[in-house]
């Protein structure tokens, strides 16, 4: 198959939303999503540790860090302050190229693994950089592109971010799916598996941006209903915030 041909398959798949196929995942997330009248759902603190039960075993040997990629992974933090990086739409390029795009473009790989190789989830991208504010972006890593999805003069998906400060940060990147074509072949066990694959993705963009001098978030906490203003048929899983 050319390569055209196989783009074409798969965008046709991906980019046209169809109605939900499971009632028991959607009862599960409509009740297990942060809104700003429900308070069953907000961060509370944490009543207990937790207690680990000592056993007899193997105690391993640690080890310094050697060579780039191990150095990469005791640098990673979560910081929730700014990078002094400046940032522009190559830096944005590159990141999302390495971390969420087709590494190999003649066998449509991706950069991340996914539940038969179907990459069900959609990120859609907010950035404060120059010819890009106040749009909604989807990220098409077949073509490595952002596309224009919709505007957002009254700034949505910032209001989506729960923290004012991590709100500040300049390139905004949200996991969502219709479920499509998960569904169609996994069922009910759709949910568990494209939440995995979106673990798999946000790791990939930490590592990145730690490698660049940016600075990431990850944020399990959003109001959905301020995204879905500005993004419908798609439900919201992880928000990232890269800066």
């Amino acid at each position: 198959m050319e390569k055209d041909d196989r783009l074409a398959r798969y965008e046709e798949s991906w980019w046209q939303p169809e109605p939900d196929r499971s009632e028991l995942r959607k009862k599960f997330h409509r009740v297990s999503v942060s809104r700003k009248d429900r308070t069953s759902v907000q961060i509370k603190k944490v009543r207990s540790i937790k207690k680990w039960e000592l056993l007899e075993g193997i105690v391993l040997p640690r080890v310094e860090a050697d060579g780039q990629t191990e150095r990469l992974l005791v640098s990673r933090r979560t910081r929730r302050i700014r990078s002094e990086a400046k940032l522009d739409l190559d830096l944005l390029a590159r990141l999302l190229q390495f971390s969420v795009g087709v590494t190999d473009e003649n066998n449509g790989y991706f950069a991340y693994p996914s539940p038969g190789a179907l990459y069900p989830c959609t990120l859609f991208v907010a950035a404060d950089l120059p010819g890009l504010e106040g749009d909604v972006y989807r990220y098409n890593p077949y073509r490595h592109m952002l596309e224009r999805y919709s505007k957002d003069p009254s700034k949505h998906l910032d209001a989506a971010v729960i923290d004012p400060g991590l709100a500040e940060f300049p390139i905004k990147l949200f996991f969502a799916s219709d479920y499509q074509l998960l569904e169609e072949k996994y069922g009910e066990l759709s949910y568990r598996l494209l939440n995995q694959e979106i673990g798999h993705m946000a790791q990939n963009l930490s590592l990145c941006a730690e490698l660049m001098g940016l600075n990431s978030v990850c944020i399990g906490g959003f109001y959905e209903e301020e995204f879905q203003r500005a993004v419908s048929d798609y439900d919201l899983l992880y928000v990232m915030v890269v800066g």
